[in-house]
């Protein structure tokens, strides 16, 4: 019997911390059109060092910018309307932050059953704290709601639109955009936000080489939870861009996105062998030479399928809603059951990743389905009412599993004392079996979109059979 314990603490990420110097109001990322208020023949050359920006005083003879407006002040035909959008930022709030931690432990139990042969079983697990997470803060539920409108959501709670298009002392709009903080885009907050946990029992049996045969095996049943498989983005190993693992769906509410990991694999299967083939082994000449002394190699590999989850993602609909010309949608006849929002981003929070409702919350897709595209019933996936989260939880899909059979066979001819040349035939996927990538996995645009067709359909495949042969000479 055996057991351990560990407790390991992780670095801090310093060098995505270091890109704070680049937070606002320091530093931001501007979008800006290369033209001034609406007119193409006012054009924008570009940006030059020095001070705000300003449109007093001659343009440097360096500009290179021409006459006119585009010529006036130190960055060249500045639009004081350009928004500010932030990209990337790496803002710490003032609680700051700690290294995460992971606890690991094990309690095994091995046993030898006979000369050689042993066995062995083991229960594993990993937990990890105050993981970091990188969240997109600027942001609120409801906020895209039509303006001066309110609804209550699925969990009770009232939900009022941020929206104010009364323009301010400048001639521009308050809040357009529904934000929190309507000065500023995107902007990410580095957090010890996230949590994981890992269970895995694991079975082998192993028989040591003897009489010319050596073989083992290996199960595992495992079962990987957290609130976000990335840290930073929602490029993932696993299924691509996926709701839940760069951008919380609903920053508010976290534990919404607790689920199965990307890279849970619930069930593998492993085994393998050596095998001296026992033919002509003491055969003498040359039957001996070329029928004796072969040996085959094998891995044979089973698994259970990634997990994944559907998702509406893309472009935000212009108009935002219809109302079918009831006025639905209209702030003093506001009624949010004939309101319909046309867009993906359900929770109406500004990021479009959401992921709706579903007839059922469970799909493990047939091998066919892959390959043609998942064909479900009709109305299986819905938008939830508006401004609410759909009730699909995350990574629940079960992805298309794989096996593969890889073998070889080998020939060692003792050419003298100091020389062996080794005869080496190789097949890879011995069987062709057709091994499908997750709809999702090449691509941030992949079939795990609901807005992509046909739905569902693999991006792609594994390699297929592959041979190869080869001589080694060893010496």
């Amino acid at each position: 019997m055996r057991g351990a314990f560990g407790l390991s603490y992780e670095g801090t990420l310093y060098n995505p911390l270091s890109n704070t110097r680049w937070n606002p109001p320091y530093y931001s990322v501007d979008s800006a059109v290369n033209f001034l208020n609406g007119d193409i023949s006012q054009v924008v050359y570009g940006p030059v060092a020095g001070g705000a920006p300003s449109f007093a005083g001659p343009a440097p003879p360096e500009q290179n910018s021409g006459k006119g407006v585009q010529a006036a002040g130190n960055i060249s035909g500045w639009d004081p309307s350009n928004p500010h959008i932030a990209a990337n930022t790496s803002i710490v709030f003032p609680e700051g932050i700690r290294d995460p931690y992971v606890e690991n432990w094990f309690f095994g139990v091995q046993h030898q059953i006979r000369a050689g042969v042993v066995v062995q079983l083991n229960y594993v697990g990993t937990a990890g704290h105050k993981l970091f997470r990188a969240e997109a803060v600027n942001r609120v539920p409801g906020a895209l709601l039509p303006e001066g409108t309110c609804v209550t959501d699925t969990f009770g709670r009232k939900l009022c639109s941020q929206v104010n298009t009364n323009v301010d002392a400048n001639g521009f709009a308050i809040n357009p955009s529904g934000r929190l903080n309507p000065n500023q885009g995107f902007l990410r907050v580095w957090e010890n936000a996230g949590n994981s946990i890992y269970h895995g029992l694991q079975l082998s049996a192993q028989k040591r080489m003897s009489h010319g045969l050596q073989i083992s095996g290996n199960y595992t049943w495992s079962h990987a939870i957290d609130s976000g498989s990335t840290w930073r983005n929602g490029g993932t190993s696993a299924n691509g861009f996926a709701p839940g693992d760069g951008v919380s769906t609903d920053m508010t509410l976290p534990s919404l996105d607790r689920g199965n990991s990307v890279f849970d694999i619930r069930q593998r299967l492993t085994f393998n062998y050596v095998w001296e083939l026992p033919f002509l082994q003491k055969a003498h000449g040359a039957l001996g030479t070329v029928l004796g002394g072969w040996q085959w190699n094998g891995i044979w590999s089973f698994q259970s399928g990634a997990h994944w989850s559907p998702f509406r993602g893309g472009p935000f609909a212009n108009p935002r809603f219809n109302d079918n010309g009831t006025g639905a949608c209209d702030p003093a006849t506001f009624d949010p059951t004939k309101c319909i929002n046309k867009g993906s981003d359900y929770n109406l929070d500004g990021v479009a990743n959401d992921r709706p409702n579903a007839i059922a919350n469970h799909v493990n897709a047939t091998h066919a389905q892959w390959a043609d595209g998942f064909n479900l019933p009709q109305g299986f996936f819905t938008p939830p009412c508006l401004g609410c989260v759909g009730n699909l939880g995350r990574n629940t899909f079960v992805g298309p599993g794989y096996w593969a059979a890889d073998t070889s066979i080998f020939k060692t001819f003792q050419l003298s004392d100091r020389f062996a040349l080794q005869f080496r035939a190789e097949a890879f996927n011995v069987f062709n079996h057709t091994n499908f990538q997750l709809g999702g996995a090449t691509s941030s645009t992949g079939f795990n979109n609901l807005n992509n067709q046909p739905f569902g359909q693999a991006s792609g495949t594994f390699n297929p059979r592959q041979l190869q042969f080869g001589l080694k000479l060893s010496f």
